[in-house]
């Protein structure tokens, strides 16, 4: 049974009525509970993933070499 945690980049908006509201949330699926515990978890720990990658996550924001 699949699982999807549903993210958003702000806050979760109070009214999930409106069609703007919904595609701010960005599904997220997982195969097991697991899996799905596990990254909620990570997000309920706030930053402290997100200062972890940083340094590989500005690997790839960086502009590709001149040839």
């Amino acid at each position: 049974m699949p699982y999807a945690l549903y993210y958003a980049t702000a806050p979760a908006p109070k009214d999930l009525s409106t069609h703007e509201a919904v595609t701010r949330l960005v599904p997220v699926y997982f195969s097991t509970e697991k899996d799905a515990i596990h990254a909620a978890a990570l997000v309920i720990r706030g930053g402290e993933v997100e200062e972890r990658c940083k340094p590989i996550l500005q690997i790839f924001k960086r502009s590709p070499p001149k040839p």
